[in-house]
């Protein structure tokens, strides 16, 4: 709240006075620090506008004060940046959300190709434990490795074990080929004589 009263007592080699409020009240201290910009001759009888403030000591004090017909340059206005306009923020919404449905995009292409990509790796891994094939197939690793064929071994028509050149190509094509007649317990294991 702003106040106004006369300045008095004011002794300019101390900077520090007091002043006389207009409305009842006790006189206020004022120092050279409490004008917003000190006037460059302060006399006894001057208007004074200003507020008042506690002190750490409890006392009342002046601030932010200055004298009747006293003009100030008014504070520069401050510009908001341009990045908060609508247009801006509207193209920037588009851009991210372009950008995530293109990523999710490439995901699920990724994600299908390599579901697509799974029987084909699953029969050519090699091994024993069936279990440990369908443990794969339901925690593929991601992203999916690509298994090499072994191209020693090529489904040639053979059907026998005896044509069979070792157990790794009775596995290969008892998994691999169709119509091979080298299990014939069907327990998942070929050509149980000779491996």
């Amino acid at each position: 709240m702003l106040h106004q009263g006369k300045l008095r007592d004011w002794n300019p080699s101390k900077g520090s006075g007091f002043i006389q409020q207009d409305k009842a009240g006790p006189d206020i201290r004022i120092s050279s620090s409490g004008f917003r910009k000190k006037p460059e001759k302060l006399q006894d009888g001057d208007c004074i506008f200003f507020q008042i403030e506690v002190d750490p000591q409890g006392m009342p004090k002046a601030v932010s004060a200055y004298r009747a017909g006293q003009h100030f340059a008014p504070a520069p206005a401050v510009k908001k940046p341009a990045l908060s306009s609508l247009p801006f923020q509207q193209l920037l919404s588009v851009v991210v959300t372009f950008s995530i449905l293109a990523w999710l995009g490439y995901q699920s292409m990724h994600l299908f190709n390599a579901e697509a990509a799974s029987p084909a790796v699953a029969g050519l891994v090699e091994t024993d434990d069936e279990q440990s094939t369908t443990a794969s197939l339901e925690n593929p690793v991601w992203p999916p490795i690509q298994a090499q064929q072994n191209p020693q071994f090529q489904c040639e028509g053979k059907q026998h074990c005896s044509e069979m050149s070792s157990c790794d190509e009775a596995r290969f094509y008892l998994k691999n080929c169709p119509n091979v007649l080298i299990d014939g317990d069907n327990d998942g294991r070929p050509c149980e004589r000779d491996c």
